[in-house]
């Protein structure tokens, strides 16, 4: 979000269409993060990393939800936050070149290490915790709400710039 802002208090039309794309990206890619983690606490009644270790062997669907969404906050090439990221990384880049180095290296590996490394122990890690009931997988309710914005998302790459 501070990257966003600075997007727009330095107002280069690059940055400031990197920035509108980035807040509704950022916007989607939020939401449907939190309605991941509301469906690991109501399957396994814990927020705890340790707890819900092994996701992806216990409960398939949520598991490769949680990689694909992982995939998308990663800013990878070919999804819509890459595309935001060129946009703001290119304004910022004609105005000062060495402060938009550091914020790429502080925003693009710092903050994914850190994010990733939480979401990749619950997925692929060892399950701890002595489950006797499994819990149950995805329902069709939910998989069409994660997968619709997801291919929205990915969507949109193609067509950001038919609307701006």
């Amino acid at each position: 979000m501070n990257l966003i802002f600075l997007t727009f208090c330095w107002g280069d039309t690059n940055a400031i269409l990197g920035g509108i794309l980035f807040s509704a990206t950022h916007g989607a890619l939020s939401a449907l993060m939190f309605f991941i983690v509301d469906c690991l606490q109501r399957r396994f009644n814990s927020r705890s990393v340790v707890e819900i270790s092994g996701v992806l062997q216990i409960t398939p669907m949520l598991g490769i939800a949680i990689i694909i969404m992982c995939f998308l906050y990663a800013g990878l090439p070919g999804t819509l936050k890459f595309t935001c990221e060129f946009y703001i990384f290119c304004g910022l880049f004609e105005i000062t070149p060495t402060l938009t180095i550091v914020l790429f290296f502080i925003a693009n590996v710092l903050g994914l290490i850190g994010f990733s490394k939480c979401w990749f122990d619950a997925t692929f890690g060892m399950n701890l915790k002595n489950h006797k009931l499994a819990p149950f997988d995805l329902n069709i309710k939910e998989l069409y709400i994660i997968y619709i914005p997801i291919a929205f998302l990915f969507i949109f790459v193609f067509f950001s710039n038919f609307f701006f």
